[in-house]
């Protein structure tokens, strides 16, 4: 009984770990001291810190083991380098993401659990994706930290599927371009388009052709492979039919369709606090493989094969 008691006690102030590291990066912190020496009382003065908080703070940054000092001088460890903006790996924007709005949002799931609604429009009173895209440096801010975990999660996706039968790809809804940038890595002869919002397309800084549109009213007619990541799960069924219904339109005959997600009957949990989640957010859940072919044979593609991406990701292969 003890036991389980210590693990609730534990479990309530998890987040407590997560939002010091929040205040961390949202302050530069980690950025501050990135390839220099520089001593606390330094660090307070030059970014009017308040001393004896900033003292405990780095005490706990040090217990997990993302900071160590060296006599009065504070270091970054190779974890908390992670957590600086130039970071070829950097993830200041992954852990920027769950705090502020989102966490609100969490913080408000009975809500969701009552209306089945979104916690996130009922206190912000637009839709997610409508209330980042009203703020460029908050789109900015959450498509920089999609895009840290997207070039993670698909470094190896040539590894997973030959892209090279194709003559062009476009990716739908790909933010600034992880997955897509990856496939052309590897597959260089293959034309390969970037599509998305038009203020989102302003925000890529790559090489692939980009285009702007909502893929609720039309996906160009310039590929024979649509690939979308992480997009239908933002979804309800209704508007994800109208998006597959708009990427059927698109593809010549014989046209293959990607769709990258989550598959809650091949994860051990289910997804069920990824689904959580999304219900919070944006009104979409997570789906098994089952859910899914079901919505592509609605919208008239036939189903091909599945195959695993990394751990939680699986890719679905579909032809119209």
């Amino acid at each position: 009984m003890i036991e389980y008691r210590n693990e609730l006690k534990g479990l309530f102030t998890q987040y407590w770990d997560y939002l010091s590291v929040y205040a961390a990066c949202k302050q530069n912190i980690f950025d501050c001291i990135q390839n220099t020496s520089m001593s606390i009382t330094t660090l307070a003065d030059n970014e009017g810190f308040d001393l004896e908080v900033l003292k405990e703070l780095v005490l706990v940054l040090k217990q997990q083991k993302l900071i160590h000092t060296d006599g009065e001088m504070l270091k970054l460890t190779i974890k908390g380098e992670l957590l600086t903006e130039s970071h070829p790996y950097s993830l200041k924007y992954a852990c920027l993401n769950w705090g502020a709005e989102h966490l609100t949002a969490w913080q408000n799931l009975d809500y969701t659990l009552k209306s089945g609604k979104q916690a996130f429009n009922h206190i912000y009173a637009k839709p997610f994706f409508e209330y980042i895209s009203n703020d460029k440096e908050r789109l900015l801010n959450y498509h920089k930290a999609m895009y840290e975990y997207a070039r993670d999660d698909y470094e190896n996706i040539y590894q997973v599927h030959d892209f090279s039968i194709h003559q062009s790809i476009i990716d739908v809804g790909g933010g600034l371009g992880a997955l897509i940038n990856a496939v052309k890595a590897h597959n260089p002869q293959v034309n390969c388009f970037l599509f998305d919002k038009q203020e989102v397309i302003d925000l890529y800084k790559g090489d692939i052709p980009v285009i702007g549109g909502d893929f609720f009213q039309f996906i160009p007619k310039i590929a024979d492979a649509i690939i979308m990541s992480r997009v239908l799960h933002d979804w309800n069924d209704e508007k994800c039919t109208q998006i597959l219904n708009n990427a059927f339109k698109s593809l010549p005959k014989g046209g293959f369709l990607y769709v990258v997600e989550n598959l809650t009957d091949k994860i051990d949990d289910g997804a069920a606090i990824l689904s959580l989640n999304m219900h919070a957010l944006t009104g979409g859940f997570e789906r098994s493989l089952s859910e899914y072919k079901s919505l592509l044979t609605f919208t008239g593609f036939t189903y091909s094969e599945v195959k695993k991406v990394n751990n939680l990701q699986y890719l679905i292969i579909a032809e119209k």
